[in-house]
């Protein structure tokens, strides 16, 4: 004769309420963990890290080989992060602002070639445009789902705009940065 299968295996409506028994229990683990939340009115912002930008571009002046600029940008952006990384064989500097539109925008300092900057986080960006920024002109290189990097040559320094804020806050790095005065390196 036969052995009668477990109880668990007897039917679909056994193995549902098991595996709800299984969720529940995950739920709790999750929640006393904290790692979920509930929302019904939405994701809600969080606070921007705050970072001392300048005192960051005055240290890269000091360590990097080539001219660091440290642009003066609007009163209601927020420095968010800085970093010195590698970059197409040389060093670059990065500092990026949180806009008061909430979007973010990057400056990237390097001595690396312009053309190096298709690539800057990602790429490829095979378009090219010139966009006039207050008497200089800015190449301006896109790719399909790829964030825009707007570099300018100053001879011994590249620099570049990157990051997801729209046209007019590039445009306002842009000016500020060709304006600025590179930072002494003492």
């Amino acid at each position: 004769m036969a052995e009668a299968k477990p109880r668990i295996l007897q039917g679909n409506r056994d193995m549902f309420w098991s595996v709800v028994v299984l969720m529940v229990i995950c739920g709790l683990f999750a929640g006393v963990a904290g790692l979920c939340t509930f929302s019904p009115s939405g994701p809600e912002q969080g606070q921007i890290p705050q970072f001392d930008a300048d005192a960051s571009l005055r240290q890269d002046a000091r360590s990097l080989e080539y001219p660091i600029r440290s642009p003066e940008v609007p009163a209601d952006w927020t420095a968010n992060s800085g970093r010195v990384q590698g970059f197409a064989g040389t060093t670059s500097s990065h500092v990026g602002w949180v806009t008061g539109e909430r979007s973010y925008v990057e400056l990237v300092q390097s001595d690396a070639p312009e053309d190096a900057f298709r690539s800057l986080n990602g790429g490829p960006r095979p378009e090219r445009t010139m966009v006039p920024i207050a008497g200089r002109e800015w190449t301006v290189l896109t790719g399909d789902d790829v964030r825009p990097v707007w570099v300018l040559d100053l001879d011994d320094v590249r620099v570049a705009v990157t990051g997801s804020a729209p046209t007019d806050q590039f445009e306002t790095l842009a000016a500020a940065v060709q304006d600025a005065e590179p930072l002494p390196t003492q």
